[in-house]
């Protein structure tokens, strides 16, 4: 079977039901519409699976779509130095929002709802979360939601755990995602890249904080 997104499920279910019972009663028309209508939900709300790299503390993309710009930046949660990683959702891509890394969400901003803490201007109009690895490094991934249309189901909430590559829910259509990672991570991505989410690296986190390790960025 076709993999679709949990939240896609609904849409093609219900839509493919009336295009039988449209049939069923004759309206062949309306029943080829619906029809069309359930295969265009199914290529929208597509699921596939990605295959990790083996590298251990290596970034995947969070989403399928093309690197806009790799800058030195401050990380809105943590105020410390970083690198701004900017990709623009591809048109066709899969539309799924996944972890860069295995870690565990420690802060959020969410406009329009009661936040963590207050967030940083640099977030006005963006749903943000902060996580942390289990060798203490922190990065920031954010969706600017100032772009219409949008659909985003994400049930993401401080204390959420997840694994490196793992589905965070559904975020289209053609949004930008923007990831923020320590200042020490090695960066691979370039601007015009083209990636897949959880499956193409963008660079590779330090290791424990402390322990000495070093890397270079873009």
């Amino acid at each position: 079977m076709f993999p679709v997104a949990p939240e896609g499920r609904l849409f093609v279910i219900g839509t493919a039901w009336l295009a039988v019972i449209t049939l069923l009663f004759g309206y062949t028309e309306m029943g080829a519409f619906l029809v069309t209508l359930a295969i265009a939900f199914v290529l929208l709300f597509r699921d596939f699976v990605r295959r990790l790299p083996p590298t251990a503390l290596g970034l995947v993309a969070p989403a399928d779509g093309v690197v806009q710009s790799v800058e030195e930046a401050i990380d809105p949660f943590s105020g410390k130095p970083a690198w701004r990683i900017v990709i623009r959702q591809r048109a066709l891509g899969e539309y799924n929002l996944h972890a860069p890394q295995e870690a565990t969400v420690v802060q959020r901003s969410w406009p329009g709802k009661e936040t963590d803490e207050k967030p940083d201007p640099q977030l006005a109009g963006h749903l943000a979360f902060a996580f942390e690895t289990d060798e203490k490094q922190t990065f920031s991934l954010a969706l600017d939601l100032r772009r219409w249309p949008r659909f985003i189901r994400l049930g993401v909430i401080t204390g959420n755990r997840f694994g490196r590559g793992k589905r965070l829910g559904f975020a289209g259509f053609g949004l930008q995602v923007v990831l923020w990672v320590p200042a020490s991570t090695r960066i691979t991505a370039r601007p015009g890249q083209r990636v897949l989410a959880g499956s193409d690296l963008l660079g590779s986190l330090p290791g424990r904080q402390g322990d000495g390790t070093e890397a270079a960025g873009a």
